[in-house]
């Protein structure tokens, strides 16, 4: 009977790529090609959005010196309130989501694959999968969340404090719904596309796994060391999600539910990085984050009633719970 660490080399998600590995000029190519395309497209989604919001923030008859006010404004972590948080939610969601959605339809066009293949190795995208992780998410990270309010953080809770009315944060609230797509389309390039093509050069799993984990978090480009060890393990944790469960729908769940409960319970987002050194509380938050990943994924793999709930079958199942991986 092969064990579970080693059938995450054979998971449905990377096994039928794993024999059409694309040349290194080709892969390259796709790679820078597709970096390109996606800078175009962050910058022309950055000034459609940044000029709603120069229109919002009243600064629109100001013309350029407007649109470099609303994103001074943007920037500045003193500005604070309701209609500013929105306006960030909305500008980093469309523009980081867009680049990245632009880059995998590129990227995959270029290899010839289908894009269905990046998100899935079931017939169709599996919808209640993703839901179903992004509410386990929540069972494990609203303890974790409390006990850092409790121990790490005195400021106040985002949802309940900005903004002068409930119109307000029902504003923000709804603004951070933007979260869901924008972390399909991280989920999409980092787990979908980038996890296939490593994995069709037939690398140990570690290496895929943490490898992967690693590159998501340097292309945040935050190398605070909390805040990098954290998004590399969160990396780590959704790779062992996708490679377990045959696609990305579950921990795009995951990871939606962890980037909204962070802005609307613990704070809102920033545009500028801040040092955050490593602390026990921390490290000791990161290992609970992780095998907390590791609970909530083999529960779907082994609760019959998860299972159908999330519509899974047992055949998109890494061995040995899949029904080829059976000895």
């Amino acid at each position: 009977m092969v064990g579970v660490w080693s059938g995450l080399a054979d998971s449905r998600f990377v096994r039928d790529g794993q024999g059409a590995r694309a040349g290194v000029w080709r892969l390259l190519g796709s790679v820078v090609g597709g970096a390109v395309v996606a800078a175009v497209a962050a910058v022309a989604v950055w000034c459609l959005t940044m000029a709603g919001v120069t229109a919002a923030l009243g600064l629109a008859p100001e013309g350029l010196q407007g649109l470099g006010e609303a994103a001074q404004r943007l920037v500045d972590p003193a500005v604070v309130g309701a209609p500013i948080q929105v306006a960030r939610l909305l500008v980093t969601s469309a523009v980081d989501g867009g680049a990245l959605l632009v880059f995998a339809a590129f990227a995959v066009a270029a290899l010839h694959e289908p894009l269905h293949r990046s998100v899935t190795a079931a017939p169709r995208i599996r919808w209640r999968l993703a839901l179903t992780g992004g509410l386990l998410a929540l069972i494990i990270l609203a303890p974790l969340a409390v006990a850092e309010r409790r121990f790490a953080s005195d400021g106040p809770i985002p949802i309940l404090t900005l903004g002068n009315d409930l119109g307000q944060r029902l504003a923000y609230a709804g603004a951070a719904l933007l979260l869901i797509p924008a972390a399909a389309a991280e989920e999409l390039v980092f787990r979908g596309w980038v996890l296939r093509r490593v994995a069709s050069f037939q690398v140990p799993t570690s290496f895929l796994i943490l490898g992967t984990g690693l590159a998501f978090s340097a292309l945040h480009f935050d190398f605070n060391p909390d805040a990098f060890l954290m998004r590399a393990i969160m990396g780590c944790g959704f790779a062992y999600m996708t490679l377990r469960l045959g696609g990305i729908e579950f921990s795009s769940g995951v990871h939606a539910a962890h980037n909204m409960l962070i802005v609307l319970y613990l704070e809102p987002i920033s545009l500028r990085t801040q040092a955050s050194p490593i602390s026990p509380l921390s490290l000791m938050t990161d290992l609970s984050l992780i095998v907390g990943y590791f609970i909530i994924t083999e529960a779907v793999v082994h609760a019959p009633l998860l299972r159908r709930l999330a519509g899974v079958r047992l055949d998109e199942l890494s061995p040995p719970d899949n029904q080829t991986g059976r000895t």
